[in-house]
C-alpha cells in the first residue's frame, strides 16, 4: 500500500521531467551571428580549395618547382616579418611527382612536425585551407633536366632526416630551416649559390622565403588567395 503523501510526490515527477527538460534547452546558448558568420565563411574557404584551388595548383606544378604557401597562425605572421621586401608568403618547399602524387618537401618544426626533420608531404596538404590563406608556385628557369635533379637532391636530402634549425643559422650544413633547405637544394642541383641573396638582420645574415621567390631565376607559374 502506497501511502498518500508518497503517491502524490509520484505524480509530480512527471511535471518536473519536463521542466527539467525545457531548462536544459533554455540554459544553451543560441550562436550569435557572428559565430555563424565565420563558420559559413570557413567552409566556402575549403569547398574553395578542393573544388578551384587545388586543381589548379595540381595542373600548374612540375618537379622541381617551388611552392610556396602562407599560414594563417601565428607563427606564420612571424615568419613572414623575416621578409624584409616580400611579406606575402610563411614557408616554402620543392615540389616533385612521384608516380600519380605530388609531394612537397620542406622543412619544417614545431607541432606541424614533431620528428622536426624534413618532411615530405603531399601537396594538397601542404596548402590545405584549414592552415592557410594563401599559396603560390615557382619555377626557377633552368632546364628541365636540372628541375628533375633539383627534386633528386630534395629527397636525398630527407633520406639523410636533415633535422630543423631553429638557430636559423645558414652557415651550418647539419640542420636547415624552410628557406635555407630550399636555397641549398636548388644550389646544389645547379653547381651555383649565387643565385639567390641574404637579408640581414644586426649581425645576423639568413635567407628570408622573399629573397628566393624574388630571384630572376624564379618565374611566377600562379598565386592564389583563399
Amino acid at each position: 500500500m502506497i501511502l498518500p503523501n508518497t503517491k502524490k510526490r509520484w505524480y509530480l515527477l512527471p511535471s518536473l521531467f519536463l521542466l527539467c527538460w525545457s531548462c536544459r534547452f533554455s540554459a544553451t546558448p543560441e550562436p550569435d551571428s557572428q559565430q555563424i558568420d565565420a563558420q559559413s565563411f570557413q567552409v566556402k574557404r575549403l569547398q574553395q580549395y578542393d573544388s578551384v584551388i587545388y586543381p589548379t595548383l595540381i595542373h600548374q606544378v612540375q618537379t622541381g618547382d617551388m611552392v610556396l604557401r602562407s599560414g594563417s597562425d601565428m607563427t606564420s605572421e612571424m615568419l613572414r616579418q623575416m621578409n624584409q621586401t616580400d611579406k606575402r608568403y610563411s614557408h616554402c618547399g620543392i615540389a616533385s611527382i612521384e608516380n600519380d602524387t605530388v609531394f612537397v618537401y620542406h622543412a619544417i618544426g614545431g607541432e606541424f612536425n614533431p620528428d622536426q626533420r624534413i618532411k615530405r608531404e603531399p601537396l594538397y596538404s601542404f596548402c590545405h585551407a584549414a592552415d592557410n590563406k594563401a599559396a603560390a608556385i615557382f619555377r626557377p628557369q633552368f632546364p628541365a633536366s636540372k628541375n628533375r635533379v633539383i627534386a633528386t637532391q630534395a629527397n636525398h636530402f630527407w633520406l639523410q632526416g636533415i633535422p630543423f634549425d631553429m638557430a636559423f643559422d645558414y652557415h651550418t650544413e647539419d640542420r636547415f630551416y624552410c628557406a635555407e633547405f630550399v636555397a641549398k637544394t636548388i644550389a646544389r642541383a645547379v653547381a651555383d649559390s649565387s643565385w639567390f641573396t641574404f637579408s640581414t638582420a644586426g649581425k645576423m645574415q639568413y635567407v628570408g622565403v622573399d629573397n628566393l621567390l624574388l630571384s630572376p631565376v624564379m618565374k611566377t607559374v600562379v598565386e592564389k588567395n583563399y
